[in-house]
Order: C-alpha cells, then sequence, then structure tokens
C-alpha cells in the first residue's frame, strides 16, 4: 500500500453521512412514538460524529437525546 493514499478524508465523511443518517431515523420513531428505539439511534448517531470529529453535530445530538429521555422516560417518585 503506497502512503499516498489516505483515506482518513473519506472515513470522516462517512460517519458524518452515518451519523446523519441515523438522526434522521430516529425523527422517524419519535413520530411513531417509539422512543427507546429513538433514543438507541440518536445514541448511535452521537458516536458515529464523535468517531468523524463533527463536535458541532455530536453535541446537538446528545442535547436531543437528553430532551427526549427527559421528556418520555422521567423516574417516578
Amino acid at each position: 500500500m503506497s502512503k499516498d493514499s489516505d483515506t482518513s478524508g473519506q472515513w470522516i465523511e462517512f460517519y458524518k453521512k452515518k451519523g446523519d443518517n441515523l438522526v434522521e431515523l430516529s425523527k422517524n420513531h419519535i413520530s411513531n412514538k417509539e422512543y427507546r428505539k429513538a433514543l438507541e439511534l440518536l445514541s448511535q448517531a452521537y458516536n458515529m460524529y464523535k468517531k468523524g470529529n463533527c463536535a458541532d453535530d455530536a453535541e446537538k445530538t446528545k442535547q436531543k437525546f437528553d430532551e427526549l429521555k427527559q421528556e418520555h422516560f422521567k423516574k417516578k417518585e
């Protein structure tokens, strides 16, 4: 393998697209009131964004995850 074939940019692009797709899927699950599945997808999207060094997208996804969790999975006291 030659040293000229740097694929890091392609991986970053892949992780960004994968994260975007997972967020879109989560929106569909939210609209169908499948909140647990939406949380799983948002968690996966967050990890993809972190791998792709997409800090802004990762932070937005984490906020959406936290909001959804607070709204639909509050602990009963």
